[in-house]
This record gives C-alpha cells, sequence and structure tokens, in this order.
C-alpha cells in the first residue's frame, strides 16, 4: 500500500470516527471545522466515502451520515466483539459478586439474555422476560424519556410477576430516574419473589445502549450487597462498553429526564 493511499486511509476512518462520535448527520464544513481541516479535503473526503457507499448527503440539507450499510457492518462488528469480550466480563462479574450473571438485550417488549455465566448450570440464554419487571429492563431503557417509555409499554400489560413489579408506565419511570440517579438499577422481586438483581447498560461506539450486564440471585443474600455490587457491575459494564468502541467522556445522544 502507497504511502498516499494510506493517508487517504486515514483521513476517511479520522471523518467516519468523528461522524460516530456526534451520531447525527452535518455538514462538509462543520466536520472540517471540528477536525481542524480544510474543507476541501473533508468534502473531497466525503464524497469518496459515499461513493463507495459508506456516508450518505441529505439532498435539501446537504448534510452527511453513515449509510445503512455502514451501520449494518458497524453492527455485526460490535456484535462479533460482544462475543469475544461478553464471556470474560461475565466471569468477572460473578467471581466478585457470587452471582449468577447475564448481557441482555430488548426484543419487542421483552429482554433476552444473549450470554450468561450461572454457576447453577440453568441456562437463560434466548428466554424472554417482560421489559417491565426484567433484572435488565432499566438499564436497558435507561435513555427512554417518558413519551419512549409510552411507546415501547404500549401493548404491555403490567402483570406483577413479583410484588414489587411496577404497576404502570409511571412507576417503572420513576424507578428508572432514581437508577440513573444511583448509576446503577435495582430490581428486588419485580421478576419473581425473592429475586434480586442489579444492573447496568452497556453501550456500543455511537453511545447506544446495546445490551445491560446484570445479576441474579436470592435477595436475602445479595440485598444488604446492594451498593457493592452495584458499582461492580457498572464497573464492568462501562469497562465492557470500552471494548465496544465507547468513550465514558463521550455524552449520550439524549441526556436523562
Amino acid at each position: 500500500m502507497s504511502p498516499g493511499t494510506v493517508r487517504s486511509l486515514g483521513r476517511g476512518l479520522d471523518v467516519l470516527f468523528s461522524m460516530a462520535d456526534t451520531g447525527e448527520p452535518e455538514t462538509s464544513s462543520a466536520i472540517a471545522e471540528r477536525l481542524g481541516r480544510g474543507r476541501v479535503q473533508v468534502s473531497r473526503t466525503l464524497r469518496s466515502l459515499a461513493a463507495a457507499g459508506l456516508v450518505t448527503r441529505d439532498p435539501t440539507s446537504l448534510a452527511y451520515g453513515p449509510s445503512w450499510r455502514l451501520r449494518s457492518q458497524a453492527g455485526r462488528v460490535v456484535r462479533a466483539r460482544l462475543a469475544a469480550e461478553g464471556p470474560g466480563i461475565l466471569r468477572e462479574a460473578s467471581a466478585a459478586t457470587g452471582a449468577s450473571t447475564f448481557l441482555a438485550e430488548v426484543r419487542g417488549d421483552g429482554s433476552v439474555a444473549i450470554a450468561e455465566h450461572v454457576p447453577s448450570g440453568l441456562s437463560w440464554v434466548g428466554r424472554s422476560y417482560p421489559l417491565h419487571c426484567d433484572d435488565a429492563g432499566q438499564a436497558l431503557l435507561w435513555d427512554c424519556d417518558r413519551e419512549e417509555l409510552e411507546i415501547v409499554f404500549a401493548g404491555t400489560e403490567f402483570i406483577a410477576y413479583g410484588p414489587a413489579a411496577p404497576a404502570d408506565v409511571a412507576e417503572f419511570e420513576a424507578r428508572l430516574i432514581a437508577a440513573r440517579a444511583r448509576g446503577w438499577a435495582v430490581v428486588d422481586g419485580e421478576s419473581e419473589p425473592g429475586v434480586f438483581a442489579v444492573a447496568a447498560p452497556v453501550r456500543d461506539f455511537s453511545g447506544e445502549v446495546v445490551c445491560a450486564l446484570h445479576t441474579e440471585g436470592p435477595s436475602e443474600r445479595l440485598a444488604p450487597l446492594a451498593d457493592e455490587h452495584g458499582r461492580v457491575i457498572r464497573t464492568l459494564a462501562d469497562r465492557l462498553s470500552g471494548l465496544l468502541g465507547w468513550r465514558p467522556a463521550q455524552a449520550p445522544k439524549r441526556l436523562p429526564s
């Protein structure tokens, strides 16, 4: 590869990473200003990226954004990285808390475990549980405001699977706001009687919450350790986010309400 090709590739990656940082379409001038580079050079780079199908340009606003092709490829990279790094994080979380640990993602109005470290040997991978009372529900919906929660739960019947399950969207939102202030979610007796969990969101390079890291175990043993375990899970969730390209200093796309 010639030096000129390497430089061109580097410029292209700089622009793509810059676009990923903001998460919003931008004009070539705005991107050039943020990168401290010439507008003509950045404009040429963007045209090359558009020709390769990696970015698209809105004909009205003239703003550039990642193409669906690029988003699809990035999503596959995140999934592969999560599959590679997740098991080690889960083992460390279990060792630190003495609890079963899981990575879960949203599917419809449910939460599904995608990876786990379960000392008992009983697997939960692939099983779905209602988001409104799931151990990972609050962490998975971490960035949602009231309007978005109403959409997520539009067809949900708030069945009390556990004695402490939220009765409606308003109660779920109140718990979510408290979780954000704390830094991690605490779920005690919501999914079923006597089951306790702490959970924290995991983000990818764009800042989106892609899954949640959470514990699960008996309330009697784990509830007294809620703060200690919450700090552990939040630290490990942030570390996993870093491995997926998230920078802790990076601001989320939307500030929690």
